[in-house]
């Protein structure tokens, strides 16, 4: 089985996921035989900056993926991923490799309300300097909140097995 995760950087399990299949600048590829995983490989989204529908849903196609696991994604998106035989699952956040695990165990559902998807490019106006401040302190949070919750499933696995 081929799982594919969103990725705001190239760090294999260790990357945050990102909120937003489609503009994510990473995609961080997990092959899994039985219950072992047998290869991770972090990819660039070639599609990151423009895309047309079902561009996106088609790479994963060519990559061989089963399953796209994001934090967001349209309705339209996940029909056509579904049209491709891709299970799309959304709600996630956290890191992948902490996520993986949530999917693997059957934790992770599809998220009745995903995170918002971050702001499109756009021409340069007045105060986009502080639009790309934003957006890469965004970025740090979400890799402030997967560290949270790795260490929170640490204790919990800690805790639990006392």
């Amino acid at each position: 089985m081929k799982i594919v995760f969103t990725a705001d950087e190239p760090k294999g399990l260790d990357s945050a996921i990102s909120y937003h299949f489609g503009h994510c600048p990473y995609f961080v590829v997990v092959d899994i035989e039985g219950d072992e995983i047998v290869r991770v490989q972090s990819i660039e989204n070639p599609l990151a900056g423009e895309h047309a529908a079902g561009d996106l849903p088609s790479f994963m196609q060519s990559i061989g993926a089963n399953v796209i696991v994001t934090g967001g994604m349209g309705p339209k998106a996940q029909q056509y991923f579904a049209e491709m035989g891709i299970q799309p699952v959304t709600g996630a956040y956290g890191k992948v490799g902490d996520v993986l695990k949530e999917v693997l165990g059957g934790r992770l559902k599809v998220a009745e309300q995903a995170p918002p998807p971050p702001p499109k490019p756009h021409e340069h106006h007045e105060g986009d300097e502080r639009i790309e401040r934003l957006q890469k302190e965004v970025v740090d949070l979400r890799r402030q909140i997967a560290e949270i919750k790795s260490l929170l499933l640490k204790l919990e696995e800690k805790l639990g097995g006392d």
